[in-house]
């Protein structure tokens, strides 16, 4: 049987990962088709009912060199981890490795060499490449800062994706972004999936909201909720400017671990007694759950996104999602089941909440087809049997077509810039 590395890129303090969740989520469908084993800079992030008996490998992760790391901020440590990924490929018994997730660039670059050195093929998953592409954009560099994103950033991506065996896009937004890169080998679309939502427990419902001072609905009220992590690119300084100029009752549930550099004081300012903002912190899966089911509407006003689990996650709990058209996140919703506006517009993004506030049976009708799209196109199992054809075809490649891949990646290549989010 095909033995398969999933290696999830990520900085080991990063609490949560839509990436690095989609990854194990993939690699447990793929179970059923190869001999698949784990190994991610960040550890588990299934939930024991998904696990599946998923074989993991344990990662050591550090900082290189003995420098003072720790007076270094994460935003920047978070570009150098390592990881003994690169040893276990060394070690030998891999057939093929997956690439999961794009940060730390550097270590993704350097796990794709030891891939390359040790004869192993790899492909390429293009979880937050829309986000790499757009970064200098999405953080405003200057120049200095931009070179700097090249070097460290963009440039290592490059290099891991022209000599990949095949790009698994997220969506067909990706297309462009790689054919930027460099890449003119094998793409294959292959989006996330999602489980459909279980049965709700209403009574653990109401005290999960309880203890995240998440109040009872009144009539009259939309119910909104956010989910990320709370990141320049996930434009949460915008959804709070919408949600305080709106002049309709309404509650919104900010959900994600807080972060220093994120102003949270629109959402503590004195407003009308029927409009609250609540900003709850990092919460749980089974958290997740329950605001999704207290919830009329999930919006997500991202600035750059590849293809967000979120959004499908939020779509398998029956809720109308009002969205950014950024990445595949067009591909991710149709007329139906959601509304897309233009990224960074606080006006028109507030103009669409009113109007969709005020047409509660619209709301549901989009819920109802929302869950409907998710079970018809986005599910794991679809996504395993596309992965494992790509897996199939790039071990089937002649030897001397993927000697000629590997080699592209050193080739010299003008850089452009990626699809406009």
């Amino acid at each position: 049987m095909m033995k398969v590395l999933a290696a999830i890129v990520a900085p080991p303090h990063l609490s949560v990962s839509g990436a690095g969740r989609a990854a194990e989520q993939l690699s447990a469908a793929l179970s059923r088709h190869c001999d698949i084993t784990v190994a991610s800079m960040m550890g588990a992030q299934l939930r024991e009912a998904d696990a599946g008996g998923l074989r993991r490998a344990p990662v050591k992760v550090g900082l290189p060199l003995p420098l003072p790391w720790n007076r270094v901020p994460n935003r920047y440590r978070t570009l150098f981890y390592r990881s003994d990924i690169p040893e276990m490929l060394r070690a030998g018994g891999f057939d093929l490795v997956h690439l999961h997730n794009p940060m730390p660039a550097l270590e993704m670059a350097r796990i794709a060499r030891a891939c390359r050195a040790a004869g192993v093929p790899y492909v390429v998953s293009t979880h937050g490449f829309n986000e790499i592409a757009n970064g200098t954009r999405i953080y405003g560099f200057g120049p200095l800062r931009r070179l700097a994103w090249r070097a460290l950033v963009t440039g290592p991506v490059q290099q891991t994706v022209r000599g990949a065996a095949s790009v698994l896009g997220l969506s067909p937004a990706d297309r462009e972004i790689v054919a930027a890169m460099g890449f003119s080998g094998s793409f294959a679309l292959v989006p996330n999936g999602v489980p459909l939502s279980g049965p709700a427990d209403n009574g653990e419902d109401t005290a999960i909201c309880r203890r995240l001072g998440v109040p009872a609905r009144r009539p009259g009220e939309l119910t909104a909720m956010f989910l990320a992590n709370h990141t320049p690119n996930k434009g949460l300084p915008i959804l709070l400017e919408a949600f305080s100029g709106l002049n309709c009752p309404y509650t919104l549930i900010v959900g994600g671990e807080t972060r220093p550099e994120i102003d949270y004081s629109l959402a503590n300012r004195r407003r009308r007694s029927d409009q609250r903002i609540i900003v709850t912190g990092r919460v749980s899966d089974r958290e997740v759950e329950a605001l999704f089911r207290h919830s009329d509407l999930f919006v997500f006003p991202t600035l750059a996104d590849t293809f967000p689990l979120v959004v499908l996650e939020a779509m398998s709990h029956g809720l109308p999602v009002l969205a950014s058209r950024v990445g595949g996140i067009p591909h991710q919703l149709d007329q139906g089941s959601g509304q897309l506006v233009e990224p960074g517009d606080v006006g028109g993004l507030r103009e669409t909440i009113s109007a969709l506030a005020a047409q509660p049976e619209r709301l549901r009708s989009m819920g109802q087809q929302a869950k409907a799209r998710v079970a018809r196109h986005f599910t794991w199992d679809n996504a395993a049997e596309r992965a494992f054809a790509e897996y199939e075809k790039a071990l089937a490649a002649p030897s001397q077509a993927r000697a000629s891949a590997v080699s592209a990646h050193c080739l010299p290549h003008t850089v452009q810039r990626g699809t406009r989010a």
